[in-house]
């Protein structure tokens, strides 16, 4: 469990991160001790499209996969004050003119079911963000999430 102090929470929406939270990130994606939960839907991930991986360029860290797919990551980052740490996650890619696929999704401990911060929905604000960019995006009739019950589930780009 993270410790917290006392203060106001923001979570806001970004496209990369700092430097400064490689290891976080990592800790997060990689070593997230509910992962059993979906483990099926994680395994059907790397199997389609490869394992994640973290990068680095010019704008901050990324998520890519392994493999030829091109993928689009939008990170939940907590603020409080002038301190930050990414709290959650959510990998994504068009792979046909109609879907979007969510790969990988991700919410820290204390923001998951349970968590002290549960009542944040954290979870489904990161696929609500997606189901926004598929609304925005031309000829996006769904968005398919692998990890939903170990099962992949689509769910409607618009309603």
């Amino acid at each position: 469990m993270v410790a917290h102090s006392s203060g106001p929470r923001e979570v806001a929406f970004v496209s990369s991160l700092p430097q400064a939270h490689h290891l976080r990130l990592e800790s997060l994606l990689f070593f997230n001790r509910r992962q059993d939960k979906v483990r099926p839907g994680i395994e059907l991930a790397i199997d389609r499209y490869g394992p994640p991986e973290i990068v680095s360029d010019a704008h901050g860290l990324k998520v890519r996969v392994a493999g030829p797919v091109e993928v689009q990551c939008l990170f939940a980052i907590e603020k409080r004050g002038e301190t930050s740490r990414p709290v959650g996650l959510v990998l994504y890619t068009r792979d046909s003119f109609e879907r979007i696929t969510i790969m990988h999704l991700v919410v820290a401990e204390d923001y998951a079911a349970g968590g002290p911060f549960a009542d944040q929905h954290l979870l489904l604000r990161l696929v609500q963000a997606v189901r926004r960019v598929a609304r925005r995006t031309s000829g996006i009739r769904q968005v398919e999430v692998l990890y939903a019950q170990s099962r992949p589930r689509n769910v409607a780009a618009v309603a």
